[in-house]
């Protein structure tokens, strides 16, 4: 028996780490998972110490006050992984508190990979030498991070995007092809649909005035955050869908995101947006000291020119974003070039088969041969 111990700790990682189990788990059955994460990775099959990414905690100022939390976190993972040392250590992303424990494992002889780099290439550049110190294996998930880990000597491998694996398994039953639909995705944290649902349901109201025909659909992780956007909403007909994302990008005309991962799921399914980014002012004020990025949407990032709008802190108004929206809702050159450059950046991340590639990267670094 083969024993894996995986840390993930946002949303994100949990999709992709409980992607990346099914993975291993297909390519060898006797692969046994445990490790933090959330309930999609502890559905996937691991035995979830801690459900870390069910916090929902990000964010300078978010993860200082919660710093008690991370120190036990830490204490006790570590303890675990000296005494009862599995026999690899999978971290994905995450890298405040995955570094860490990456740094000792290494020292208790345990193989380490690490599966969806750090943004080294936007901040903390100088994490690249730690991590080619610690790390057996990098496995990253953008095409042009692999030449940043080579360059220093680490043993890396471009997969592919996990987000192309979990949409091809994700069944669409075309629930929202009918009429003019408007998708709005504040983020899957409480704190991020404060922060912006209230914003976008002013551009939805604008939108709204020149297409009555309309429907603003905003999909939930959670029922307890579809409540807290039906609170929010204040009697605008908004709808609220739980665990549909999916449907709703398949049939949206128009999206308003918050930047992060959704921004990739809305470029693969080619559906024009518009970026906001708007955190804690000190949050903000300190990344604005460390982050060296030309633009905030991964989008943009991987086309290496503005693509898609964004619309960061004090700019993200209803003023500066109702027009650019009700541009690409008409049919017209904005809309069109935004459609083009889409489909070239879904290009770049080619196709589904990353977390199959990622767990035989990790399997033979364990000198094991897939054979599921």
């Amino acid at each position: 028996m083969t024993r894996i111990f995986l840390s993930a700790g946002e949303s994100s990682g949990d999709l992709h780490g409980a992607n990346l189990i099914r993975a291993l788990r297909e390519a060898d059955p006797s692969v046994e998972c445990l490790g933090l994460g959330g309930r999609r990775m502890e559905e996937a099959g691991m035995e979830l110490l801690h459900d870390v990414a069910g916090t929902g905690i990000m964010g300078f100022v978010e993860v200082v006050k919660h710093f008690g939390f991370f120190k036990r976190l830490y204490v006790e993972t570590v303890r675990r992984l000296e005494f009862e040392p599995p026999d690899c250590l999978v971290v994905i992303d995450y890298p405040g508190f995955n570094i860490q424990i990456a740094k000792r494992a290494s020292l208790f002889g345990i193989p380490v990979v690490w599966y969806i780099s750090p943004q080294v290439w936007a901040w903390k550049r100088g994490r690249v030498f730690t991590i080619a110190r610690i790390v057996e294996k990098m496995l990253v998930i953008l095409p042009f991070e692999e030449r940043i880990y080579k360059a220093v000597g680490v043993d890396c491998a471009f997969v592919g995007h996990p987000l192309l694996d979990h949409i091809a398994a994700t069944p669409v039953e075309g629930l929202y092809r009918e009429g003019m639909i408007i998708g709005l995705l504040p983020g899957s944290r409480e704190q991020e649909i404060g922060r912006l649902l209230g914003t976008m349901l002013e551009v939805a109201r604008g939108i709204q005035g020149k297409y009555p025909e309309a429907r603003f659909v905003v999909p939930c992780v959670d029922e307890a955050r579809a409540a807290q956007v039906r609170t929010l909403a204040a009697g605008f007909p908004l709808e609220t869908v739980i665990g549909k994302t999916y449907e709703v990008l398949d049939g949206a005309r128009f999206c308003l995101v918050a930047s992060g991962t959704a921004t990739v799921e809305v470029t693969l399914f080619n559906v024009p947006m518009i970026i906001l980014y708007r955190v804690a002012p000190v949050t903000y004020w300190l990344a604005r000291m460390l982050v060296r990025v030309d633009h905030i949407g991964m989008v943009n990032i991987l086309a290496k020119k503005r693509v898609v709008p964004e619309f960061v802190q004090h700019e993200a108004t209803v003023k500066n974003m109702l027009p650019v929206a009700l541009e690409l809702i008409a049919e017209g050159e904005l809309r069109t070039r935004m459609l083009e450059d889409l489909a070239a950046v879904r290009e770049q991340l080619g196709g589904p088969g990353a977390s199959r590639r990622a767990a035989e990267q990790i399997l033979a670094v364990l000198g094991k041969e897939a054979h599921g």
